[in-house]
Order: structure tokens, then C-alpha cells, then sequence
């Protein structure tokens, strides 16, 4: 390698450092900006049209901003850092500030990704408000890898397939029946899903009509909760 091809490739690894140095100070101190701000009403103008629409108290607008900064004060103190960044991101959804949410829950999913709720309200804010079905799939896929448990998070992705992603609606069945192995306490209740699934979007009475009697062999109680067929 000749001496002018050293220089070349100093000087774009000099120039790459410089470049990822600047970014990264500008992400540290944006964020040490933002959690020594002091918020108002007037950052959400989307909270204050809530509030002139009826859709929000303002004692609920005032109660959030409250809680909103001493969320940020806590954060300051280093205190329960990943639970406060999910409430952050909670109050700021409240605010219908779902980029300032969607930031505040990747920023706990960094802190700790080993933990699950960010990551499960990320799916839902992005398939129930913002609309970003690709993303949404990423983030239930990610969660039900790790948390094999919860309801909502299988439903929410079964939803995505059944509404939105509809092209995936053949992953429906299979979702469903995998979480009810994982889950044999609550399979009643992904049976149940499956048979009002069939009944309408599916289009298969037989189905709808197997999966309602594996329903009620497990829990009799859902039986005015089933399709009728």
C-alpha cells in the first residue's frame, strides 16, 4: 500500500470519528436538554386542542404536566431510570406527542433491553396511533420472543395481521394456537378469538364453530362471548 493510500484512509477514519463524536454530543446533550427542561402547555399543542375539543379536563392537562416534570426531576436523580422513561413516554402518548413517546420508550428499551413493557407499548403506539404496521410487527415480534405470556401483545399482533397486514392473515390460527400451548390457563380466552375470527374476517364456520366448543371445554363462563352461529 503506497503512502498516499495510508494518508487516505487516516484521514476518513479521522473524519468518520469527527462525524460520530458531533453526533453523538448533539444526542447527549439533546437529551440532557430534555430532561432538565421544565415543560408547559404550550410544548403540546396537540394536549391543548384536546383540552378546547372536550377531550381533555384541563385538571387532567395540569396533573400530567405535573407528573410529566417530576418524571424529568426523578430522571435527574438517576432514579428508576427505565420506569421513568415508560412513564415519560405514557404521559407524552397522553399529550398525543407520539414522537416524544415513541423517543422516551426506545430511550428505556436501551437502558434495559431485557425488559418488555417499552417495547410493548412502542407496538401498540405504532399500530394503533401512528399507523406504521412494519414497525409494529417488529416490536410484537420482539416482545412475544421475550414474554411469551401476555394476552394483549398476541392480539395485537393478530390484529396487525387481521386488519392491516392482512396479506399475513394466514398467521393468525398459528399465533393464536401457539400461545394457547404457552398459556394453558388462559387458552379459553385465545379460542374465543379464534372462533370470532373465523366467524367474521376468516370466513370458515367449521372453524369458528371448533374453536368455539374448545372454548367452552375450557370455560363454560365465555359461552355469551362466542359468535353465534
Amino acid at each position: 500500500m503506497n503512502k498516499k493510500s495510508i494518508i487516505y484512509i487516516v484521514l476518513v477514519i479521522v473524519i468518520a470519528g469527527t462525524v460520530g463524536y458531533f453526533y453523538l454530543s448533539n444526542y447527549f446533550d439533546s437529551e440532557e436538554d430534555e430532561i432538565n427542561k421544565i415543560y408547559i402547555a404550550a410544548d403540546f399543542p396537540s394536549a391543548l386542542e384536546k383540552v378546547e375539543q372536550g377531550r381533555m379536563s384541563q385538571e387532567i392537562l395540569n396533573l400530567s404536566l405535573e407528573d410529566l416534570n417530576k418524571q424529568y426531576r426523578k430522571l435527574q436523580e438517576g432514579d428508576h431510570i427505565y420506569i421513568r422513561w415508560v412513564n415519560v413516554g405514557i404521559l407524552k402518548k397522553r399529550f398525543d406527542d407520539y414522537q416524544g413517546a415513541e423517543k422516551a420508550w426506545l430511550r428505556a428499551t436501551d437502558y434495559a433491553p431485557e425488559q418488555t413493557l417499552a417495547m410493548g407499548n412502542l407496538a401498540d403506539m405504532y399500530l394503533f396511533d401512528m399507523g406504521q404496521y412494519e414497525k409494529a410487527e417488529e416490536y410484537y415480534q420482539k416482545v412475544l420472543s421475550m414474554n411469551t405470556s401476555n394476552y394483549n401483545y398476541y392480539v395485537g399482533l393478530a390484529s396487525l395481521y387481521r386488519f392491516n397486514m392482512t396479506e399475513k392473515a394466514h398467521l393468525i390460527e398459528g399465533i393464536m394456537t401457539e400461545a394457547a400451548e404457552k398459556n394453558p390457563a388462559e387458552a379459553g380466552a385465545y379460542y374465543l378469538y379464534l372462533a370470532g375470527y373465523f366467524a367474521r374476517e376468516g370466513n370458515d364456520i367449521d372453524k369458528a364453530k371448533y374453536y368455539s366448543d374448545k372454548t367452552l371445554e375450557l370455560n363454560p363462563e365465555l359461552e355469551d362471548q362466542l359468535p353465534k352461529l
